[in-house]
């Protein structure tokens, strides 16, 4: 049924639930899991206090660390993983990779790191459950999920 897996993760308290679930489902149908962590661009980081490519560098890095447990998780279960950092508007560049890795389902969780930016920008899940062609599963910080296609 599902041959290509996407987690969309933050490193937030939902999307470790979410990792788990996005590994559950590919070791049950064979899937390979693709993960992915995006620097988000939208928010400017050019305060004059900080080097912006220093904020960057941190995000990178925990874009590794979250990645890296990602992988940690897949080899437990014996999940083929694809990772991959982008930098980029997390919906664009989720909805871009959905399209041109053929990604049959795409777990999220269902709050990000920000409860701030969900409200000033919108919810990344939200446009995701809104724009995508697939089904997209939510997973809150408790694990429960909510599907949408």
């Amino acid at each position: 049924m599902y041959s290509d897996v996407l987690l969309a993760t933050d490193g937030s308290e939902c999307a470790r639930a979410a990792t788990s679930h996005a590994v559950d489902l590919a070791a049950t149908y064979g899937a390979t899991l693709h993960a992915l962590y995006v620097i988000e661009t939208r928010i400017g980081y050019d305060s004059g206090v900080v080097d912006p490519a220093t904020i960057e560098d941190d995000l990178r890095a925990e874009g590794e660390s979250v990645l890296e447990a990602v992988g940690d998780e897949s080899r437990a279960r014996d999940v083929t993983l694809v990772d991959r950092i982008r930098k980029g508007v997390p919906e664009r560049e989720i909805a871009d990779y959905v399209e041109r890795e053929g990604i049959d389902i795409v777990v999220v969780g269902t709050r990000g790191k920000s409860a701030f930016k969900t409200i000033l920008l919108g919810s990344t899940s939200e446009a995701l459950v809104r724009d995508l062609s697939v089904p997209v599963v939510l997973v809150s910080a408790d694990g429960e999920t909510d599907s949408d296609t």
